[in-house]
């Protein structure tokens, strides 16, 4: 395992373009859980970067309370300037204890992705040990595909590798114990002014969670489940590209 300390991510794209996405995974998956959305950006002519978290992508760690691992990204927003950041699940929180780091000198188009923002104790407490043991005892891929029939192949790949890369189940264990109480919501209350918000909720009941702010949009997904990014890429990459293009509006 790669000490915390040292970043790790995937790119696509050319390093040389203009356009720049920062594309944010969730629990227990990595960087390449965004192949599919982070191919479409990068033909539509965007550089893209998706980091590992602290405890995932084969990165280890002991800190995990959600301003440490917002910390850990900000040497990649010191040393470039994105039009969008997409954020699926945990890395939404992630994302809105960033928001008050990120740069006010540009328009930049956040795109969360079926947020987690908001989980009851009771909600954690019962789901602590069945999410950890999705680390500890990993399905094949043929058990996801079957399990959700709208992924490829390459979907449930993506699947198995950030599971398999996720230090251990114990991180799924402190992630979610060091970040009691789980209520990050109203973070995005404190949106920057050059910041717009889009939500792509496919479980109606995270609405409720979207504090009501005139630069927040939320909209839902018929028909997904929580893996949005492998049943629906078109929809993130499309909401992106839309939300980039109406944020840069004079």
């Amino acid at each position: 395992m790669s000490d915390y300390k040292l970043p790790s991510a995937t790119q696509w794209g050319l390093p040389s373009s203009t356009k720049r996405a920062l594309l944010v995974h969730g629990l227990g998956c990595s960087s390449l859980t965004w192949e599919r959305v982070a191919e479409a950006l990068a033909q539509a002519g965007y550089f893209v970067v998706a980091p590992n978290l602290i405890g995932h992508g084969f990165r280890t760690g002991t800190d995990f309370r959600m301003a440490t691992v917002a910390k850990d990204l900000h040497p990649y927003l010191a040393h470039a300037d994105y039009d969008v950041i997409i954020a699926h699940s945990w890395g939404s929180a992630v994302v809105a204890a960033l928001l008050a780091s990120l740069p006010r000198s540009r328009p930049i188009s956040l795109v969360l992705v079926d947020p987690s923002l908001e989980f009851s104790p009771e909600f954690v407490k019962a789901i602590k040990e069945e999410w950890a043991d999705r680390v500890a005892n990993i399905k094949p891929v043929e058990d996801f595909m079957a399990q959700f029939p709208k992924w490829t192949r390459l979907d449930a790949i993506t699947r198995v590798v950030g599971l398999q890369s996720c230090a251990s189940p114990d991180v799924i264990r402190e992630i979610l114990t060091q970040n009691d109480p789980w209520a990050f919501a109203h973070l995005l209350s404190d949106c920057p002014s050059n910041v717009t918000i889009t939500v792509l909720i496919a479980n109606p009941e995270v609405e409720r969670h979207i504090p009501k702010h005139p630069q927040i949009t939320c909209s839902i997904i018929p028909g997904v489940t929580h893996w949005v990014q492998y049943e629906a890429p078109e929809t993130i990459v499309s909401a992106a590209l839309q939300s980039v293009e109406e944020g840069q509006k004079p």
